[in-house]
């Protein structure tokens, strides 16, 4: 047994090998992260990318995670952490103890994600936990996107558990689970990876305490929460003390969200406060106040300190309120599927409430959020099933001093490649394609949106679950940028009036979707007219556009070109 002593210390005090050590715990994260990826069995892992790895103290403090993963849920695992130990106390866990829970309230807001938690013990002694949070590809219920009425109609929860006890599988746990889901075999083999990251990320903190000669980790993880801490606060010093306040509204089953915050800037800490947003909905998109801290630390980290590693100590000047029973405070049981309907547009709230005080750092609204998952469910000719989800993204805010692009924000999640789709179901593309003119203005521009055009080649129908938000509300502006083009789906070429909920699919039908553009940053009167050209000749504007949106001709500047 090695013996934390002064001298084994040394290092901590030492920033260059201080920060080496800090490095290779993100290391051992990401790790951990391949490992899931490589073993998944689902898209929405392996491609999609809708999961995270966290190595966490002995009392459940975050303290690294993978650069690469979905960064909200380093704001869900250590508090699922202290859940799962209310059931089962420290003292009680033995090596090769696994639990897990995808309980909304005490994980991360709905019952797709999973969230399995590892004990890491040395010398017989609990030194650490390492956990993982994946969103499983199917969970039952009635996949009919943000039409529940409660949670039970939703899908299969799983209270706290042991997954795992001293090695052994909890088999009578596994089965009931995958019994009512809809693709087993993903599910299981998902698990299973979200198992072998734990393991494998426990074993590089061990191979790491062997290294510097350490038999506790609190020493470390203390000295990086402070030191994290110190910048966070260092960083909201230099916001001007005040109350910003700012809305915005979204789109639901039926009718509108208002969602309301106020940033209240104090010294060193911040708080965001909820109320005045809509009281719970009746439908799917009510948040639990664990995923509605999450998203809304997680822009503040953007804004303050973006290149500071994830960890504990980033969140403890920050404190998050909202109304139980509001939209963002939600109760159980209430219908929670769509909470990302309200937790990804917290961002766009924040952002602007701090616009004026932060204009060099905030980003206009982004077209991709609420991040959407369509799901596909159905058979091919030979009678086998599927159920395949497709995550698609839209345009970007603008950023902060450049144009938005096509990727996930605030979501950090990929698109599914197309190839993955026809390959996984009878779906054929007939398009995926950048939409010209879809990306709000300004002196920086939003990101344009996509489109696709998608056939049913099956005899049988299939079922199609969606949620899109933007049709009445596309992506903001700030600081005097334009909205982004909005959401449009279509079926045969008929825009469905509402495109949420679960439709069925003819054989040969095609649906069209129309991701919506993000909002541009500062006003477009600003925008300098080589970035005008480019755009025209990359295809983000079209003729049209450019002589709407910036008075400019595309003679003229094409002229100008030459």
């Amino acid at each position: 047994m090695s013996i934390t002593t002064h001298d084994n210390l040394r290092f901590l005090n030492d920033p260059v090998a201080l920060r080496i050590t800090w490095d290779r715990l993100v290391s051992i994260s990401e790790e951990a992260a391949a490992t899931l990826v490589n073993m998944a069995f689902s898209s929405i892992i392996r491609e999609v990318g809708d999961y995270s790895c966290l190595l966490m103290d002995a009392e459940g403090n975050s303290l690294a995670q993978p650069k690469a993963s979905v960064p909200v849920f380093i704001g869900t695992l250590p508090a699922t952490v202290r859940h799962l130990l209310a059931k089962y106390p420290a003292e009680t866990l033995k090596p090769g103890d696994s639990l897990v829970t995808n309980d909304p309230w005490l994980g991360t807001g709905h019952l797709n994600d999973v969230t399995i938690v590892t004990p890491v013990f040395r010398d017989g002694r609990l030194v650490a936990f390492t956990g993982a949070a994946a969103h499983m590809s199917d969970i039952g219920g009635s996949l009919n996107m943000g039409s529940s009425r409660d949670m039970f109609e939703e899908g299969f929860l799983i209270p706290p558990s042991k997954l795992v006890h001293e090695g052994v599988i909890n088999q009578q746990l596994l089965d009931l689970l995958l019994a009512n889901v809809r693709a087993p075999d993903q599910v299981e083999g998902d698990l299973h990876a979200m198992l072998a990251a734990n393991q494998i990320g426990a074993s590089g903190l061990l191979g790491l305490m062997d290294d510097l000669h350490l038999d506790s980790l609190q020493p470390l993880a203390e000295k990086i929460h402070a030191l994290t801490e110190q910048a966070m606060r260092k960083a909201i010093t230099a916001v001007p003390d005040g109350r910003y306040q700012a809305a915005v509204d979204i789109g639901d089953y039926e009718g509108d969200i208002h969602l309301n915050v106020t940033v209240i800037v104090e010294g060193s800490n911040i708080t965001i406060d909820y109320a005045g947003s809509s009281a719970e909905s009746l439908f799917g998109s009510n948040c639990p106040m664990s995923f509605t801290y999450a998203y809304s630390v997680y822009p503040l980290k953007c804004l303050l300190e973006p290149h500071l590693p994830n960890n504990e100590g980033c969140f403890k000047s920050i404190r998050v309120t909202a109304p139980e029973g509001s939209i963002a405070n939600a109760r159980p049981p209430c219908a929670v599927e769509m909470r990302n309907r309200v937790g990804h547009m917290a961002h766009a709230a924040i952002f602007s409430a701090l616009a004026e005080i932060m204009p060099e750092r905030v980003m206009g609204h982004s077209g991709s959020a609420p991040v959407t998952c369509d799901v596909f469910a159905g058979q091919f000719d030979d009678g086998r099933r599927f159920v395949e989800s497709l995550c698609v993204n839209g345009g970007t805010g603008a950023r902060p001093a450049a144009d938005g692009i096509v990727t996930g924000f605030p979501g950090n999640m990929s698109s599914t490649p197309v190839e993955l789709i026809e390959a996984a179901t009878p779906l054929l593309f007939l398009e995926k394609a950048l939409v010209p003119d879809s990306g709000g203005a300004g002196r920086w521009r939003g990101g344009v949106a996509q489109r696709m055009t998608i056939r049913n080649t099956s005899r049988y129908p299939l079922s199609h679950s969606m949620f899109y938000s933007r049709q009445k509300h596309p992506a903001q502006g700030v600081l005097g940028g334009e909205a982004g083009a909005p959401n449009l789906i279509a079926l045969n070429g008929q825009p469905l009036a509402k495109p949420v909920g679960r439709h069925d699919v003819q054989p040969g039908d095609e649906i069209t979707i129309q991701m919506p553009g993000g909002g541009g940053k500062m006003p477009v009167a600003e925008r300098s007219r080589e970035a005008i050209l480019f755009d025209l000749q990359e295809g983000y504007i079209s003729a049209e556009g450019a002589l709407r949106d910036y008075g400019i001709a595309a003679e003229t500047l094409l002229k100008e070109a030459k």
